[in-house]
């Protein structure tokens, strides 16, 4: 059964010393990877999380929303002009 990433990350951690993480890294790793979620702590203070990446593909990503929908929805097909660049040129004049 395949766990939401939200439901990941609400699932337990478990605590591993640096020295532990450092000289078990590749296990640690594989268990991260595996969807387990990892708190690393220095004299028994959590100091780092671990944490499964979120899936990534063209469901996770969310769209972009369409500016230009947008755009025609608000000011419909009129113009504006001029356009904002050329107000702030026409108003420094020859400086």
């Amino acid at each position: 059964m395949e766990l939401s990433y939200k439901m990941l990350c609400m699932r337990k951690a478990i605590n591993i010393s640096i020295r532990e993480l450092q000289q078990n890294l590749k296990r640690v790793i594989a268990r991260v990877e595996r969807g387990q979620i990892v708190e690393v702590t220095r004299h028994r203070r959590p100091v780092a999380r671990l944490a499964p990446v979120r899936p990534t593909g063209a469901a996770a990503v969310p769209a972009w929303p369409d500016l230009g929908a947008r755009t025609r929805a608000v000011f419909g097909d009129r113009l504006v002009m001029p356009g904002p660049s050329q107000m702030v040129i026409e108003d420094r004049g020859d400086r």
